[in-house]
């Protein structure tokens, strides 16, 4: 399967990934490309708590995949943002769709509630993929993101996961892995 949960060594192809979406578009809020020694440490920050995952095509990783905390206090901890990056010359080939099958399937059986995607707008392309494995908006947060030179919104998707009160604390990816 191409999808795999990313290491260290991923590093450089992921922040090659995400470089232009940072220094070309308003898709991402950074306005410095991270090196791939900083992708390293966010991906040893993310995996013991939440899965990273990378899309492998002959032997080159062309798309990742996260989750984050929503919120640091407590009582969101059943919830996770989300996220998703393709390499652009593979866009519309059912790579971001199967990272995020993956993704999603990982949170809900580490016993997440609800899963939480910002869309900075206009993105068609990515309020297609979201939409498409289940998300709904929630609302936009107007004018919430200044970037070259202008304004940008921020749309907010949720996707439900589970009904009902939790019966436990969502497990950490790590022990996930484990099991």
């Amino acid at each position: 399967m191409p999808v795999r949960t990313a290491n260290c060594s991923d590093a450089e192809a992921i922040s090659a990934i995400y470089a232009p979406y940072v220094l070309k578009t308003a898709i991402s809020f950074e306005e410095t490309a991270p090196s791939a020694a900083e992708m390293a440490a966010r991906l040893t920050a993310t995996l013991p708590d939440y899965p990273f995952l990378a899309y492998e095509e002959a032997g080159e990783v062309i798309g990742y995949a996260y989750a984050g905390a929503h919120n640091h206090r407590p009582a969101y901890r059943w919830s996770a943002n989300v996220s998703v990056y393709v390499e652009h010359s593979v866009h519309r080939r059912g790579v971001g769709r199967a990272l995020y099958g993956e993704l999603i399937a990982m949170l809900d059986q580490q016993g997440f509630h609800s899963l939480f995607a910002g869309i900075a707008l206009p993105n068609d392309k990515s309020i297609g993929l979201h939409e498409a494995m289940g998300f709904v908006l929630l609302g936009i947060y107007r004018e919430v993101g200044f970037k070259f030179g202008s304004w940008h919104d921020v749309g907010y998707w949720r996707l439900g996961l589970k009904e009902g009160l939790p019966a436990k604390d969502p497990t950490p990816f790590s022990q996930l892995c484990r099991s």
